[in-house]
C-alpha cells in the first residue's frame, strides 16, 4: 500500500524517490467531499508495511551478515558486495509519513493511546535507522510541510537520535492508559493499550543496552525495573511484538518469493556447528534435515559456509545442506505459521541477563539467562507445532551452563541464536559485542571484514548534499566498514 502512494506521488517527494511528503491521510482525502480521516485508518498500513519490512530484511541482508543463512547461489551478499541499502532508508522514511499523520491525527482527536503507538512506532523506525546507517535525518525530517518548510533536512548525530527515541519511549508509556482514547484496527496487539506500553517499556531497554558502550544505562534501566508499575516489561510470550501471520492476502511476506529464491539461501554452517554442538532442540525448526541424510534414514542439519567458494557452489550442493526451516516457506503464497517478529521476552530476559552479569541491575544474571533459552524454545514450540522440549542436562552442558566467568560470551551466544529471522538484531547486537566470534565469509570483496553498516542512498549526494558531506565529515566515510557511533 505504501509503495503504491509512493509511486503515484513521485514527483512530490521529499529526497528524489526515497521518501515522500505527502501523506497517506491526504491521499486518501477526496477533495471534492471533505472528510475527517480516523487514526485507526493508518494503524494496519503502518504495522503491516512496517513488520513485513523487518521480515524480508531477516531474510536477507540479516540472517545472511548475521550467519545464519548462507547464499548458495549468485552470493553476492554473503561477499559482502554491497552497493545499495537494501531499502531499510526508503522503506524507513515511508513508513514514518504515515506515522507522523497518525501522530497529528491523534492529537487533534485527542486520542492519547495513538500518540503513544506512533511514537513508539517512530522510535522503532529510527532506531532500526541510524543501527544500520549511524548518523540520519532525525529532527528536520518530515517537515516538507512545516512552517517553514525543510526539503533539506540535516543529519543529526546518532547520539542525539538516541536521546530522542528513549525520550519519545518514556513518553509513549505516559500517554498509553485507560483514558487515552479508544485503540482499533490494531493488528499487532488487537487493542490492548496495556500491551503497547510493555512494549515501549521493553523496546527501551533494547535502546538502553544498545548504546551502553557510550552511555551508562545503570540508573535508567534502576528507575524501571524498580517500578513495573509505571514501567511494564514483558512478562511471557503472550506478549511478544510478533504479527501473527493467517490466510492470504496477509501472509509472510517470504512466501511471495519463488521456491528457487527462497532455497537459495541456506543454513550457515557457523549457526548449525553451534546447535548441533549442544543439541538445541529449535534446529529441526530453523532448518530441515539435509536431503541426502533423509534418504539415508539418518537425518542430519548440515551448513554451508559463508561466501562458500564458486568451486563447492555446483547443483549438487542442494542435497547436502540443509534449507530453511518450513514454518517460514512451504510453497509460493502457502500461509506459514511464522510470526513478523518485532521483539520477544526471550530477548528481555537476554538483556537483564546482561544488565546483571555486568552489575546494572540487581538479580541473577543465570535466572534470567536460563528464562530466556527456555521463552525461546517455548516460543518456538508454540507456533511451529512441535512440541519441543529441551533435552535433559541441556542447560547444564559445557556451552550452555551458566558461569560467571564465561557469562557475557553465553549470554551474546544464546542470544545471538533466539534472535534468528527477527529483523537485523543479530547483526547489530555481534556489532555491539562481537559475540559469536563471526569470522568473515570464506570469499569477500572487503578486505575480510565483515560489514557495520549500509551505504546512504545514492540520491543523497544529490538532493541532499551539503548535508550528505557534513555527515561524513563528521562520522566518517560513506563505507561499510565504518562504525557507527555505539561501535566507536
Amino acid at each position: 500500500m505504501r509503495r503504491i502512494f509512493s509511486f503515484l506521488l513521485l514527483v512530490s517527494c521529499l529526497w528524489g524517490s526515497e521518501s515522500c511528503n505527502k501523506n497517506f491521510a491526504e491521499v486518501n482525502a477526496n477533495p471534492n467531499n471533505p472528510e475527517t480521516v480516523n487514526p485507526e485508518l493508518l494503524m494496519v498500513p503502518i504495522i503491516r508495511d512496517l513488520v513485513n519490512d523487518m521480515n524480508n530484511d531477516a531474510f536477507s541482508p540479516g540472517n545472511i551478515v548475521a550467519q545464519y543463512s548462507a547464499e548458495i547461489r549468485e552470493p553476492s551478499t554473503d561477499r559482502y558486495q554491497w552497493t545499495g541499502d537494501f531499502g531499510v532508508w526508503s522503506n524507513g522514511y515511508g513508513t514514518l509519513q504515515n506515522v507522523q499523520d497518525l501522530y497529528d491525527l491523534a492529537t487533534a482527536a485527542k486520542l492519547d493511546n495513538y500518540r503513544g503507538i506512533a511514537l513508539i512506532m517512530r522510535a522503532l523506525i529510527f532506531s532500526r535507522m541510524t543501527d544500520c546507517y549511524g548518523d540520519l535525518p532525525y529532527s528536520e525530517a518530515l517537515k516538507a510541510k512545516g512552517d517553514p518548510a525543510i526539503y533539506t533536512p540535516k543529519y543529526d548525530r546518532q547520539e542525539d537520535i538516541y536521546k530522542g527515541i528513549i525520550a519519545e519511549l518514556k513518553r509513549a508509556d505516559t500517554l498509553l492508559s485507560a483514558g487515552g482514547g479508544y485503540i482499533r484496527n490494531d493488528i499487532l496487539y488487537n487493542n490492548d493499550y496495556t500491551k503497547w506500553k510493555k512494549f515501549a517499556n521493553t523496546l527501551r531497554l533494547r535502546l538502553l543496552l544498545r548504546q551502553s558502550n557510550k552511555v551508562d544505562p545503570s540508573a535508567d534501566m534502576q528507575e524501571m525495573l524498580n517500578n513495573p508499575t509505571v514501567f511494564p516489561l514483558f512478562q511471557s510470550n503472550d506478549d511478544n511484538a510478533a504479527l501473527t501471520y493467517s490466510s492470504a492476502p496477509n501472509i509472510s511476506p517470504i512466501t511471495g518469493q519463488r521456491s528457487a529464491f527462497f532455497l537459495d539461501r541456506r543454513l550457515s554452517k557457523t549457526l548449525a556447528d553451534k546447535m548441533n554442538a549442544t543439541g538445541d532442540p529449535r534446529l529441526p525448526v530453523y532448518a530441515l534435515p539435509t536431503a541426502l541424510s533423509v534418504t539415508a534414514g539418518v537425518p542430519q542439519y548440515v551448513g554451508v559456509r559463508n561466501g562458500e567458494t564458486d568451486a563447492n557452489l555446483s547443483s549438487n550442493i542442494d542435497d547436502a545442506v540443509s534449507a530453511l526451516g518450513i514454518i517460514y516457506y512451504n510453497g509460493l503464497d502457502v500461509a506459514v505459521p511464522s510470526q513478523g517478529l518485532v521483539m520477544t521476552y526471550s530477548e528481555l530476559q537476554f538483556i537483564l541477563a546482561e544488565a546483571a552479569q555486568r552489575g546494572w541491575i540487581s538479580g541473577n544474571a543465570q535466572t534470567y539467562y536460563e528464562a530466556g533459552i527456555k521463552a525461546s524454545v517455548d516460543y518456538y514450540s508454540k507456533i511451529s507445532g512441535q512440541a519441543l522440549t529441551m533435552p535433559a542436562g541441556f542447560l547444564t552442558q559445557p556451552g550452555v551452563a551458566y558461569t560467571a566467568a564465561d557469562g557475557l560470551e553465553l549470554i551474546g551466544t544464546q542470544k545471538w541464536i533466539a534472535l534468528y529471522f527477527n529483523d537485523l538484531q543479530g547483526w547489530q547486537e555481534w556489532k555491539r559485542t562481537g559475540i559469536p566470534a563471526l569470522t568473515p565469509s570464506i570469499t569477500n570483496y572487503n578486505n575480510n571484514q565483515i560489514p557495520v553498516r549500509f551505504l546512504y542512498p545514492t540520491g543523497q549526494q544529490v538532493t541532499n548534499e551539503t548535508n550528505y558531506k557534513a555527515a561524513i565529515g563528521i562520522q566518517g566515510a560513506d563505507n561499510i566498514n565504518t562504525k557507527i557511533w555505539w561501535m566507536k
